[in-house]
């Protein structure tokens, strides 16, 4: 029997740094702009390729609601944003580097820091009013209310 790990090619650092400049040499930063407003990937100005952290998150659903819950230890409130637009919810915000205090040696460095964004689609027609967000012990969990389905529009055309 074989046994295979997985690893996303995007949260390897050194890769991901040298995919995004592939990227900007073939289809420029305007790709990498109009990419990052519609995905989850960082901007091109942001410091994710001096981090590895990405914060993990889960979206589940009830008859009503979209729920986003991102996992945020050690990120002040102060330091998370949220936004919605053009029915793209983007989450960022920054954990900070913790310095080594006097006579501090490491042996183990596993913590990542820095900056993180990310983007999630939403059906269109969520209004950013019903968009309800908590913030507990590091947990982010926004409740978004879905928008009511349209009516399917039919217009009769007549024939001259």
């Amino acid at each position: 029997q074989t046994t295979m790990s997985l690893i996303s090619f995007y949260d390897v650092p050194f890769f991901d740094h040298r995919m995004r400049e592939m990227e900007n040499t073939i289809f420029g930063n305007e790709h990498r702009r109009a990419m990052a407003q519609r995905h989850d990937t960082p901007h091109p100005q942001s410091s994710h390729l001096l981090s590895a952290w990405k914060p993990r998150c889960n979206i589940s659903e009830t008859p009503t609601h979209i729920i986003v819950k991102a996992e945020l230890p050690g990120v002040p409130k102060e330091k998370v944003a949220i936004d919605l637009e053009n029915a793209v919810l983007t989450i960022s915000g920054e954990r900070a580097e913790e310095k080594a205090q006097d006579r501090e040696k490491f042996y183990l460095v596993e913590r990542s820091f820095g900056s993180f964004r990310r983007a999630f689609a939403l059906p269109d027609g969520v209004a950013p009013e019903n968009v309800e967000a908590k913030f507990d012990n590091g947990v982010l969990d926004l409740r978004v209310a879905k928008p009511s389905p349209q009516a399917p529009k039919s217009t009769r055309i007549t024939l001259n």
